[in-house]
């Protein structure tokens, strides 16, 4: 009887300390879990972006960032919409860095009629003299399109860890309904399209109208 009850004590020790062991590895996935879900936008959380203060904006990767392994990355971008400023913070997947020769380029957006987050700005009112471009087609198809414009590019920023702009200027900022970061592969230099290159990350400013 005393062999049977040691050798049920020790039974009972064994599960106790597998069913610790099975808590622990379940809570150490789990932590990890959360670590890699929350990896970039930790990096680059709001309090750290002492430089302006105003509405945060999370950028999020679409469909084309794919073609530059960049699907997991991320951004975070802060407007003072009335102080005319705004400071984006991008943090790249781990191990993938940006191809030689290119450039990451932050650009505000204002809906077109035909597209694009949020609303269109097209005013006709502003129109009351004669269309853009001396050409009444072509303005049509030009208040259809989003319109984008630049507010710099991303520089490495050691200290934050993160891929960072700064941009301080334009008064007005309301117009805009969505910050968006681009990849220039001209790198933005010599005789550069002005235009934006190919979108990875972007983002709708809640409550801009």
């Amino acid at each position: 009887m005393a062999y049977l009850r040691s050798r049920s004590n020790i039974n009972l020790l064994l599960l106790t300390i597998i069913g610790l062991a099975v808590f622990a590895l379940v809570a150490w996935l789990g932590y990890n879990a959360g670590l890699n879900a929350s990896e970039g936008l930790s990096q680059i959380t709001p309090k750290n972006l002492e430089t302006v203060k105003g509405t945060d904006v999370y950028l999020t990767s679409i469909s084309l960032a794919e073609n530059l392994n960049l699907g997991n990355a991320s951004g975070l971008a802060t407007i003072d919409r009335s102080g005319g400023r705004v400071a984006v913070d991008m943090v790249l997947p781990v191990g993938v860095s940006l191809p030689a020769g290119n450039a990451l380029e932050v650009w505000l957006v204002d809906a077109g009629k035909n597209g694009g987050l949020g609303e269109s700005s097209v005013s006709e009112a502003d129109q009351q003299y004669g269309t853009p471009f001396a050409n009444m087609d072509f303005s049509a198809s030009v208040d259809s399109a989003p319109y984008g414009t630049s507010l710099g590019a991303l520089a490495w920023d050691e200290a934050r860890g993160s891929w960072h702009l700064a941009y301080s200027g334009r008064a007005d900022l309301t117009p805009y309904d969505a910050v968006m970061i681009t990849v220039e592969s001209d790198n933005n230099i010599g005789n550069y399209d002005p235009r934006p290159g190919t979108p990875i990350l972007i983002g709708k400013i809640e409550g801009n109208k």
